[in-house]
């Protein structure tokens, strides 16, 4: 198993790098994975060095001794994504939920959809398999209340601090009877794609 973050980059500047590397250094303590912060910055130089200009999606990845690797690819202009419900199996461990870890399982579907929404099994909306959830109610924007049941997105962390992205609570009937009614659009966050629109297929 290995911790991972999956970093935008443009022109040579990484957007929520201080979150990103945050996440992985609290995980790494949480796990018992050795993390070591110049070896973060090598990469992210490295990173840097070699792709000036222009966006990417680069991944950082963490093995438990320490070790730090990166890949990158090219940047999708995907804006647009189609998800589905789907419940979040109960006996997923923890740790595996709320870390960002190669070990991801729980996330997998059959992609009739781009995207799948978890609940768990009181039916409290959780997060898409990529990225954070966020409900756009009478022009405020809401995203489920952290209760150590999903990953936290540094784009979601982004703009509750400063001031834009409220939490609150969603449970599925509630939830599908207002995207019924039209009272509700849900967007995709995460740091690669910032926020995205998300038809749900109901």
């Amino acid at each position: 198993m290995q911790l991972f973050e999956t970093l935008r980059m443009d022109e040579g500047r990484f957007p929520r790098l201080s979150y990103h590397k945050a996440r992985m250094k609290k995980s790494a303590e949480q796990l018992g994975f050795k993390f070591d912060d110049n070896r973060w910055l090598y990469e992210i130089n490295k990173m840097i060095e070699t792709h000036p200009k222009g966006s990417f999606r680069t991944k950082l990845l963490l093995n438990d001794d320490g070790t730090i690797h990166h890949e990158i690819a090219p940047l999708s202009d995907k804006q647009i994504f189609t998800a589905k419900f789907q419940q979040l199996a109960p006996q997923v461990p923890k740790d595996l939920v709320i870390n960002k870890t190669t070990q991801r399982a729980h996330l997998e579907h059959n992609h009739q959809t781009d995207l799948i929404l978890l609940y768990d099994k009181d039916e409290k909306i959780l997060e898409f398999d990529i990225g954070n959830v966020i409900i756009k109610e009478k022009n405020q924007l809401y995203t489920p209340i952290y209760e150590a049941d999903f990953l936290r997105g540094c784009k979601r962390q982004e703009m509750i601090d400063n001031g834009t992205l409220m939490q609150k609570n969603y449970y599925l009937n509630e939830l599908k009877e207002k995207m019924k009614q039209g009272t509700v659009t849900l967007f995709l966050i995460n740091s690669l794609r910032e926020v995205a629109e998300v038809e749900i297929y109901l």
